[in-house]
Formats: structure tokens, C-alpha cells, sequence
């Protein structure tokens, strides 16, 4: 997300690849679906309800799952543990927030992914996001058009949860063809 590819751009020599998941990295400050949220996550309301009822983890996560046997007890029971006090909430009540209010830095990324078009990119997409839609997606496809993409069609926003052998799949063949053109150069 924005927060990787904030080092990855102003560290490229750093970076030999990258893997995209659902998710952004420009300014969506005029998106009235990216706004709505965050204002109403981000107002007082949600912070409260982020902070003492854990909503994001109780509720959002929820949502955003397509296929809701895919999030059992144990798998939900492990991202309830590691935000399980108010205190540990502080980051989850803050993004949605800073969704609009961090446009500034979110331009800088969208500006200098560029640094980035050289590498070789994979982006693993679940197509029934309600987060992060396929516009999202055309976005990424536009940026790094060089990028392996799979599409799963099946699939919410947690790629990792609810589809792990497809994306295990996805990152070891990409970084098998990855090793296979650097040790050819």
C-alpha cells in the first residue's frame, strides 16, 4: 500500500519487484466513495466506534471478505488479538482520516512511481472488493503496464485469506521468472 510504496519510491535501488494487492497510492480526495468514508470513519462517531469496539476488525473485515467462510474463528480470532485494547486501535482510528487529509503525501507517491516502471511488478487482484475496485485496478494496470496481473475473480480485499494457494502460486512463479531474466543479464 501507500506506506511500502512511499519507500519504494524514494528508495528504488532498494527495490527489485514489487507485489500489489488491493489497494492505492495517489490522492483520492475527490472520489466521492473514498470520501464519504472517510469522513464518517474518521469523524468522532467512528473513531469511537474503531476505539472501543474494535469496528474495523468486528465489522468492516467483515464486509470487504467475499466469500465469509474464508474468514473461520481462528483466522478472525488472530486480527481481533492484535488489536485487542483501545490503545492498539490508535493507527485504525487514524487511517480512515488520513484517507483525505494525507493527499499531500499521497501525491508525492502517485508522482514518482515512475522511479518504479522499470521493475518487474505483480499485482494479485480480488475482483469483489468493495474497497478497492476495479477502477483501482485499471489505475495500477495504467501505472506499471508491464505488470503480471491475476485477476481472482472470486475474491474480496483480504487476497492473502481468502485465496492463499492462488497467490502463493502467483508471488513463487513470479519470483522464479524474476530470478531466471536477472541471472540472465
Amino acid at each position: 500500500g501507500p506506506i511500502g510504496l512511499s519507500y519504494a519510491v524514494t528508495r528504488p535501488e532498494n527495490v527489485s519487484g514489487l507485489v500489489i494487492m488491493n489497494t492505492w497510492a495517489w490522492p483520492v480526495n475527490r472520489d466521492p466513495y473514498y470520501i464519504a468514508f472517510s469522513r464518517f470513519m474518521g469523524s468522532p462517531i467512528g473513531r469511537i466506534l474503531i476505539r472501543r469496539y474494535n469496528f474495523f476488525v468486528r465489522s468492516i473485515m467483515r464486509q470487504v471478505f467475499k466469500d465469509k467462510r474464508k474468514l473461520t474463528d481462528t483466522v478472525h480470532e488472530q486480527y481481533l488479538w492484535a488489536l485487542a485494547t483501545p490503545e492498539e486501535r490508535t493507527g485504525c482510528a487514524e487511517f480512515p482520516k488520513q484517507i483525505i487529509k494525507s493527499t499531500p503525501w499521497l501525491k508525492q507517491i502517485r508522482d514518482h512511481l515512475s522511479v518504479l516502471r522499470d521493475k518487474p511488478v505483480l499485482i494479485v487482484w480480488g475482483m469483489k472488493d468493495i474497497a478497492f475496485r476495479r477502477r483501482e485496478l485499471k489505475k495500477w494496470m495504467n501505472i506499471f503496464p508491464q505488470a503480471r496481473t491475476v485477476r481472482l475473480s472470486s475474491v474480496g480485499h483480504f487476497v492473502q485469506e481468502e485465496a492463499p494457494d492462488e497467490l502463493a502460486e502467483a508471488v513463487v512463479s513470479f519470483l522464479q521468472d524474476t530470478t531466471e531474466i536477472e541471472s540472465s543479464k
